[in-house]
């Protein structure tokens, strides 16, 4: 028998990563969970090697609670990983929600095997703690379109919203003061988008899964992690990129455009280009 794997997703943030915890708990003796550890609960004093202590053990004592208990804890609604962890409607303000919360899922009637693969899902707590993570565990990145994703940024009641990423900053100190010393509210959340994807181009080699591809196919997730195809059929999800709002998205579109390195290594200036060029079209 091969030794239980323990896989960790990361991810730009509203890039699919929820979506993606969503298909692989499809696929049979396979759990993943969607943000389980509160980043607050870690201490950067204490150093890399201890917030990877950490991670490890959490990973050690999720299998064991699975298997004894039936249950694991994640973020999530009605005792499930949802597709999407933001509301489908806006409140006051205008900005989407959050709608899950931390808590335990019962998983019993799945039935996992000893050596089920686990899947921990992080977006910038993880990406924060590369490549420590990365030389410890299989790791991946998530990542979509970056029009799309400053788009999503802009319609949700997170901190990213304002141009913040304290699960990131509070572990890197430079990023921290750079978003501190940019008034810009675009201008810090593009300085966010391109400190993710240089840290997927430094250290993941590669290794980042495009939403775009997933969401139409959910099998090319399932077999770039090496897992068994799912039980039944995973539904294929129509992108809903072209109901932005066309102002929002030409401004945005207009800020991106020529912005950083890293983040056109992932994405090339045609592929944001054709994906606006949809956004005008459709109106």
């Amino acid at each position: 028998m091969s030794l239980p794997e323990t896989i960790l997703l990361t991810g730009l943030p509203r890039a699919g990563t929820t979506l993606s915890c969503h298909i692989l708990n499809n696929c049979p003796a396979t759990l993943a969970l969607h943000e389980p550890m509160k980043p607050g609960d870690f201490e950067p004093a204490a150093g890399i090697d201890a917030a990877l202590s950490r991670i490890q053990q959490f990973a050690v004592v999720t299998r064991q609670q699975v298997l004894q208990e039936g249950k694991a804890l994640s973020q999530q609604k009605d005792g499930a990983v949802p597709e999407n962890p933001v509301a489908a409607n806006a409140v006051g303000g205008g900005l989407r929600p959050m709608d899950v919360s931390l808590g335990l899922i019962d998983v019993s009637a799945r039935a996992l095997p000893a050596d089920f693969t686990l899947i921990i899902k992080h977006n910038a707590l993880f990406t924060a703690l590369l490549p420590e993570l990365a030389a410890s565990f299989p790791m991946y990145a998530i990542v979509r379109n970056p029009l799309a994703v400053l788009a999503s940024w802009n319609l949700v009641d997170l901190p990213i919203n304002k141009g913040h990423i304290p699960a990131a900053e509070q572990f890197d100190p430079a990023l921290k003061s750079k978003l501190a010393a940019t008034p810009d509210v675009l201008d810090r959340q593009l300085h966010i988008l391109e400190w993710f994807c240089a840290r997927y181009l430094q250290h993941l080699n590669g290794r980042w899964l495009r939403y775009e591809d997933f969401v139409k196919e959910p099998r090319t997730l399932v077999g770039a992690l090496g897992l068994s195809e799912p039980d039944a059929q995973v539904p294929m999800r129509a992108s809903k990129n072209t109901t932005y709002d066309l102002a929002l998205m030409e401004q945005l579109y207009t800020g991106l455009s020529g912005f950083g390195e890293a983040i056109w290594a992932i994405y090339s200036p045609a592929q944001v280009d054709e994906l606006m060029e949809n956004i005008r079209a459709s109106r």
